[in-house]
């Protein structure tokens, strides 16, 4: 019997679209690989079959390929070609670059230069190794920058340079055991000759990475390392158009003498002139733009002397250790310091403390603000220096007025405004061993009634030897104060304005509502020489009365105010009490008792 084979009644159905699609790219992907193998192949075979045997013939070409590209006469003496691996290597001596009079200008012994099929098509080298070069650089008195008698800042209003373009545009550019020597007509300054000068570019699209190690004269220091990254924005069209440069400039100095390098380099970018000093010195330079716009130092360096302002004395050290920062925005500026620690030729120490100041200048409707975080600062050693840090008149003044000593352990502060006189502020902290100076009121002399009381106007407090915790805004606040073998100083209130205080502890608060003033002292413990106690205090400027002028042309009429007292005396020495009798009392009054009470002591006595 014959086998039956069945015959389908529909053709079969075709492959549907989308399979005929994937088919279909699919070959082109695998003919598009095809031909970028053909391409690189008949590219290497090009380089290593075509080129590399017959590149003395090419001297010419490449001589004028590479004028084109310099935009400068260049002129190689012999070309040798070693084919070794994927990518062959060029060795050029005698290397010569001729000026706009068919001058020599730079001579360059001998180059290895790399290509790879995708360097060709750039018209570069995938790597330029050059050994031993003698390199002249000037900067001129107009600002224009010569390399080998080349000017490589040419247009650079219009940020064109063909040299410079040429060559942040290789992919890699090598130099080793060079000698630099650089002339700066800026600077009158004798020329700086660099030795064994080590140096790698890397170039990448809108990149670039360099590192230069160089030995200065011995007189400058040890060998020193220079570091950049950099890059530039997508829409800049030239690679040497430094002022579309943005990243950080890195310097390393094992040893160094400061005044040598400030001959050649300014440096005063942040406000801050260093004249000497000896030692190391690491810093972080950032630029925006082509331009330094701040940075950060590390310093340990001793025999320094620096300038804080053209008008300012300099400031002496026997040595500076720790790290400085800060930088320019268009907007304001800012400044810091970390673990930085210092001792003058005077003998005066820094104990090593931090500040972070950001100051933001006046802006559309925002008035100019600043922000600061300290610790460990030493009033009395700042006091010292104060005159020659640049700070205004009026903040000069004050600390001159207030003289403070003691060291703040934590400060955190804000304002608006000036800082002589600040529309709002807020700030707290803690300060150990707190001293301020003590001023006395301003009262024109007036006639006054034998035995009347003397209108006395308080001065403005003095404090030594205080403990304070304090958090305070422009509308008041709150301080935990602690005195140990202090003092207080209250001109205008007692006779004897110096108050000696064994111990005091106390918790405070006040408040401005306007030109009225509250003030509460709350546990208040004291004890002296004189008497021993606590007491509960709350005090308020008087409420002028209807009509009364908001101010006197002889005196404030809030004062001496209106104030509640309670407390208690444990002890007390009788004789002593008219030494804390206030001056409004007529003196005729506190001279009495201090003649009638002879002897006594009084104790548990409220008030």
């Amino acid at each position: 019997m014959e086998p039956t084979i069945a015959i389908p009644s529909t053709p079969p159905a075709l492959p549907p679209r989308r399979l005929r699609w994937i088919a279909f790219s699919m070959r082109f992907l695998l003919w598009l690989v095809a031909a970028a193998w053909l391409l690189f192949g008949l590219s290497w075979w090009v380089l290593h079959g075509w080129i590399v045997p017959r590149i003395g013939e090419f001297r010419p070409r490449l001589e004028i390929e590479a004028s084109k590209a310099l935009g400068v006469p260049v002129r190689i003496g012999q070309i040798t070609a070693h084919s070794q691996g994927m990518i062959p290597s060029f060795e050029l001596h005698d290397v010569t670059l001729l000026d706009a009079q068919g001058r020599e200008a730079l001579r360059l012994p001998r180059v290895l230069g790399a290509l790879s099929p995708s360097s060709l098509w750039g018209l570069g080298f995938e790597q330029l190794y050059i050994d031993k070069p003698d390199l002249d650089i000037r900067r001129t008195a107009d600002g224009k920058i010569y390399v080998g008698g080349l000017d490589v800042s040419r247009n650079r209003d219009a940020g064109q340079s063909a040299v410079a373009d040429w060559f942040f545009s290789q992919t890699e550019f090598v130099l080793r055991g060079g000698t630099v020597r650089w002339t700066d007509e800026l600077h009158p300054a004798p020329p700086l000759a660099l030795t064994q000068v080590d140096g790698v570019m890397r170039n990448a699209r809108h990149r670039h990475l360099l590192r230069l190690d160089a030995t200065p004269p011995a007189e400058w220091g040890d060998r020193f390392t220079l570091r950049g990254i950099f890059r530039q924005s997508l829409l800049s069209g030239n690679a040497g158009n430094f002022a579309a440069w943005t990243g950080q400039l890195y310097a390393n100095f094992d040893r160094v003498d400061v005044s040598r390098i400030r001959q050649y380099v300014s440096m005063d970018t942040l406000g801050v002139e260093l004249i000497r000093g000896n030692g190391a010195l690491r810093a972080w330079a950032d630029v925006s733009k082509g331009k330094i716009t701040g940075g950060v130092a590390d310093v340990a360096l001793q025999d320094v002397d620096a300038q804080l302002g053209a008008k300012l004395e300099p400031l002496a050290f026997e040595s500076v250790a720790g790290r400085i920062g800060g930088g320019q925005r268009a907007n304001g500026f800012d400044f810091n310091t970390e673990g930085l620690r210092f001792l003058t030729r005077d003998g005066l120490q820094w104990p090593g403390g931090n500040v972070a100041l950001v100051h933001t200048n006046d802006q559309a409707g925002a008035p100019q603000h600043s922000e600061l975080k300290a610790d460990k600062l030493d009033l009395a050693a700042l006091t010292q220096i104060a005159n020659r840090l640049p700070l205004d008149s009026a903040t000069h003044a004050l600390i001159t007025s207030f003289a403070p000593k003691g060291l703040v352990e934590t400060l955190e502060a804000r304002w608006q405004g000036p800082l002589e006189a600040p529309t709002t502020f807020a700030a707290k902290g803690r300060v150990a061993g707190l001293s301020l100076a003590a001023l006395p009121a301003a009262v024109p002399a007036t006639s006054a009634v034998a035995g009347s009381a003397t209108h006395a106007t308080p001065g403005r407090p003095g404090v030594s030897g205080a403990d304070i915790d304090f958090d305070l805004t422009h509308e008041g606040g709150k301080a935990k104060v602690i005195i140990s073998n202090g003092a207080l100083d209250l001109p205008g209130i007692f006779e004897e304005s110096q108050l000696p205080l064994d111990q005091l502890s106390v918790d405070t608060q006040w408040k401005f509502s306007g030109r009225k003033i509250q003030a509460q002292l709350h546990n208040l413990q004291f004890a002296n020489a004189d008497a021993q106690g606590q007491a509960q205090v709350s005090w308020r400027t008087e409420d002028l009365a209807p009509g009364m002028p908001t101010a006197s042309t002889l005196t404030d009429h809030r004062f001496p105010g209106v104030l509640d007292l309670q407390g208690t005396l444990s002890r007390g020495d009788g004789t002593r009490v008219h030494r804390y009798l206030p001056l409004v009392l007529p003196d005729a009054v506190r001279h009495y008792v201090r003649d009638a009470v002879l002897q006594g002591q009084v104790s548990d006595v409220k008030f």
